[in-house]
């Protein structure tokens, strides 16, 4: 998903809403193939949100020396991280597609929203090759970056045995934390994960799917945090994978016209409802707008 657009995830308790949303993806996923035509991911955009402080091009301008994990070099390294060093607790923000350039406002941003619900752990920017305007190659990349995280986040600068560490990954970051997930392969561990309007398939964390062991193995908790109200997400993720989002309606395990029955989520994953609170794919992570109390909710829990 683009970060010039929204995202979501969703999970509803309402039967009949449950119904509608499931004929909903079984339809678009036998056609959607006919229904790409000249539309793009990017072309989707989310209804306004109250606040001014909404929509993808709207982020808070980060200090010129806000701690930065590169993930665009074979060798990760983190750039000006010296003042981390010995904190306790780390969140690292992997932003969405087209999203390199803003990837630090994002990560303060995200760092602002925090400070709101009283949560003052720093937040550091993970950076990857996200800006080229050929989704399906900014989705292939994220394979590359998510071992390259991983490979960070198994270095003694990360401190993973000793340090909480959190990823929240937006849109396509959020299918980048399901690959480093997959990549990290029993080698370390990861306190929790938020997926907030990830760009990935619906039944990818399903038993059968690509990221169920990953997610099962390599972390404590995986929340995803979805919303109806994203339509890059709800539309656009259908028409450019042939599949329904995890970030609009949640996991999908029950299969389809086409698809057979994908089993059921790992225990340590739980999809999160925030269509009430987020009406824009680049929300979730804002001040206000977003569902970061709920995140940090999440974490409290836990």
């Amino acid at each position: 998903m683009s970060d010039n657009h929204a995202d979501t995830t969703g999970e509803s308790n309402d039967t009949q809403g449950e119904s509608t949303t499931v004929s909903r993806r079984r339809v678009l996923r036998t056609t959607a193939a006919t229904a790409v035509g000249g539309a793009g991911l990017a072309g989707a955009s989310g209804s306004a949100a109250a606040s001014g402080f909404s929509g993808c091009d709207e982020w808070l301008d980060a200090p010129a020396e806000y701690p930065e994990i590169d993930l665009t070099s074979s060798n990760p390294s983190a750039a000006n991280f010296e003042s981390l060093e010995d904190e306790s607790e780390l969140v690292v923000s992997v932003h969405g597609w087209l999203g390199l350039e803003t990837s630090t406002d994002q990560a303060y941003t995200l760092e602002q929203a925090l400070e709101e619900t009283g949560y003052d752990a720093p937040v550091v920017a993970a950076s990857w090759e996200a800006d080229t305007r050929n989704y399906w190659r900014a989705e292939s990349r994220t394979e590359t970056a998510g071992q390259r995280l991983a490979s960070w986040l198994t270095s003694e600068r990360a401190n993973l045995e000793e340090r909480t560490v959190r990823l929240v990954g937006h849109s396509l970051g959020g299918r980048l934390c399901l690959e480093t997930l997959t990549a990290l392969d029993g080698d370390a561990t990861v306190d929790t994960v938020a997926l907030v309007g990830a760009a990935a398939d619906d039944d990818s964390v399903c038993t059968d799917g690509e990221y169920a062991y990953g997610i099962d193995a390599n972390a404590e908790t995986v929340s995803n945090y979805h919303s109806e109200n994203d339509d890059s997400v709800c539309y656009g993720y259908d028409l450019q994978s042939f599949s329904s989002g995890l970030g609009c309606a949640g996991s999908d395990c029950d299969g389809g016209w086409i698809t057979d029955d994908s089993g059921s989520v790992p225990d340590n994953y739980t999809d999160v409802d925030v269509t009430d609170e987020v009406d824009d794919h680049c929300d979730y992570t804002k001040p206000e707008v977003g569902c970061v109390p709920r995140i940090v909710e999440g974490w409290d829990s836990n």
